[in-house]
């Protein structure tokens, strides 16, 4: 009987650790794989993590067109109130204003996300969508998200949980969405 208890009890313990979601790590050099969605046109995007302190730089680079990068302040990083709203990049690097931010939300945000379970960017405010109804994989692994919703319903972000890096691995109704399929 002991038996059998303990193998009930490790098959039930390898099911959870399984079960756990992970949160990749985001650090200078880190490279991710998406998809980006324009006005129903999907396109492969690659993006690279430049630099995680100011001005933290993201880059991205689009087969046949060309590459750039993102520059946001370390003002915008941490209390930035908007996404930059991008349809078709500029070639080179794009400095974002002081309330702006591309691919991750500001930290202040991100705070009022985890106190609250809401926030607002863009004069959108944004909640946590429950019951969470489908699971973010990248790189064939779940990660741990917030999956938040807009009041009107028209957008939809998932976050990562980190709050040295809040990355939005997957977004709907943004001008240009992107789904991160794989990080290394």
């Amino acid at each position: 009987m002991k038996k059998i208890i303990t193998i009930c009890f490790c098959v039930a313990f390898a099911i959870n650790v399984n079960a756990q979601k992970t949160v990749p790590e985001i650090k200078t050099g880190t490279v991710m794989y998406a998809s980006a969605f324009v006005q129903g046109q999907e396109f492969p995007l690659l993006l690279t993590v430049k630099s995680i302190t100011a001005p933290v730089s993201i880059g991205w680079s689009v087969e046949g067109y060309g590459e750039g990068a993102f520059e946001m302040s370390a003002k915008s990083v941490e209390s930035g109130t908007q996404f930059l709203a991008v349809s078709q990049p500029a070639l080179g690097i794009t400095k974002l204003g002081d309330n702006e931010t591309f691919g991750v939300i500001s930290k202040s945000a991100f705070k009022s996300l985890v106190d609250t379970k809401a926030f607002t960017y863009g004069g959108a405010k944004f909640k946590i969508k429950t019951p969470e109804t489908s699971a973010i994989k990248i790189s064939g692994k779940e990660v741990d998200v917030f999956h938040v919703a807009s009041e009107d319903g028209k957008q939809e972000l998932w976050i990562l949980n980190s709050a040295a890096f809040p990355y939005i691995v997957q977004s709907i109704g943004q001008t240009t969405d992107i789904t991160i399929t794989e990080i290394k």
